[in-house]
């Protein structure tokens, strides 16, 4: 348990409604053995105030013509689309009243932004189902469930996959095109299951998720797409601008037509190069394993639980609620099953910093299994009312439920994108109902809605 604000004379405890930066050595001993790294400053800066400078900078203008180029024109708001510090309605909405409705520079990019929503509303309709294959694989290629040793180190000696790897693990972060390319590597080039790439990706995507990560590796490996999806060299050298082909002295294994790549992959049992490489073992789940002093929580009939999808003080549940104590949960046992890197953790404590320093009281920051770490919180406060923003991610709703038995938990709806009701299959024919709410006309009939 974190307590917030500045030491009381008596007790060593903090006084509610002293808000100071959250201190990170506390927090990197609280979870100790839960995330990879070394504790220290985030490399890209989180919180609210942030994501709304990058939305004040960024003009989409290029967005439809560069999208797919690695240093093409994106926003690089999605880690903050995915913590809840903006919304996508605000983007679209803010972004609406900067450039009017100039259909060629917004039209593309909210068109992208609304894959966002879409994999939300898969998520909700899944849950946890949305963790295995939602439909029948389109091709024969077995698929193994482990972390190969070259993956985990960076070193498979291809310069394209290495330095996608390297920008994941040092950056937390990788372009959806090299996102793309690189599951096509993992699940089809080297026969390994999905479901263990996403989990790779989760730990240390800034924006890894559940909805928007399963769905896409899904994507790519045929289990939510009509078919599996792959690249060659040429596709990879034109939308990196070459630099990773310049220095390859590698045997490519990219380096073929698409037809040719067609028969290796996926007319033969075996993927080419499955079977190669080590295995790193992953840590197992446990219990939260901690133990310490309860919440220092003020007294109070409410609490909010500000999750890891509603980090914003535009929020429903803080808005709702301005007088009540704020608690934030790190889910301990997840945490040991799947560590994180630590820039995942800084990025989620700027967060809780910027949500502090806008409201003037602090978030109270505890860990262990969700349900009872929070449990314990709204305990302290005597609190009998637990709010939070409603979402479908499935710790948070699962322990929301088991919360509903002691306590009165109230779920405040989140602005949608676009209302489409029914089961979401395929992108295109939910753009043919959502395009008119997100951008005000009617989709294009007949056009290619590719990721």
């Amino acid at each position: 348990m974190i307590t917030r604000g500045r030491p009381g004379r008596a007790t060593g405890a903090y006084e509610w409604g002293m808000s100071r930066p959250i201190d990170r050595d506390a927090i990197a001993r609280l979870l100790e053995g839960r995330f990879t790294g070394a504790p220290g400053p985030g490399i890209v800066r989180g919180g609210r105030s942030e994501a709304l400078r990058l939305l004040e900078a960024y003009d989409p203008s290029g967005y439809g013509r560069g999208r797919n180029h690695l240093r093409g024109p994106v926003s690089r708001l999605s880690p903050y689309l995915r913590h809840g510090m903006v919304s996508p309605v605000e983007v679209r909405d803010r972004l609406r009243e900067r450039f009017g409705a100039d259909a060629a520079r917004l039209d593309e990019f909210f068109r992208q932004l609304a894959w966002r929503d879409f994999f939300a509303k898969v998520l909700a309709w899944h849950g946890r189902g949305l963790e295995d294959d939602i439909e029948e694989p389109k091709h024969p290629v077995p698929r193994e469930r482990r972390l190969p040793l070259d993956i985990a180190e960076g070193n498979t000696g291809l310069p394209c996959v290495d330095g996608m790897l390297g920008e994941l693990y040092s950056r937390g972060y990788l372009h959806n095109h090299a996102r793309l390319w690189f599951a096509a590597y993992w699940c089809h080039f080297r026969g390994l299951d999905w479901r263990e790439g996403a989990r790779l990706f989760r730990r240390f995507l800034l924006d890894g998720d559940t909805a928007s990560n399963s769905s896409s590796w899904q994507w790519v490996e045929g289990t939510f797409a009509s078919k599996p999806y792959f690249m060659n060299r040429e596709n990879i050298e034109n939308f990196s601008g070459g630099e990773w082909c310049r220095v390859c002295r590698a045997a490519c294994p990219f380096d073929k037509s698409y037809p040719e790549l067609q028969r290796i992959l996926f007319g033969a049992s075996l993927a080419p190069l499955a079977g190669r490489g080590g295995s790193a073992a992953a840590p197992g789940p446990a219990g939260d394993g901690l133990a310490g002093p309860e919440p220092a929580m003020p007294r109070a009939g409410e609490i909010v639980w500000v999750h890891d999808g509603a980090m914003s003080w535009e929020s429903p549940a803080v808005r709702a609620n301005p007088g009540a104590p704020l608690v934030f949960a790190f889910d301990a046992p997840a945490m040991r099953a799947e560590p994180p890197a630590w820039h995942r953790v800084a990025f989620m404590l700027d967060g809780l910093d910027d949500l502090t320093a806008r409201l003037g009281r602090p978030v109270e920051v505890v860990a262990g299994e969700l349900a009872g770490a929070v449990g314990r919180a709204a305990d302290a406060a005597g609190a009998g009312v637990i709010h939070l923003d409603a979402t479908a991610e499935p710790a948070v709703a699962e322990a929301a439920s088991r919360l509903g038995e002691r306590f009165r938990v109230v779920g405040h709806a989140v602005a949608a994108l676009a209302v489409v009701e029914g089961e979401p299959r395929r992108f295109s024919r939910y753009w043919e109902k959502a395009a008119p709410q997100v951008t005000g006309r009617r989709a294009e009939r007949g056009a290619r809605w590719h990721r």
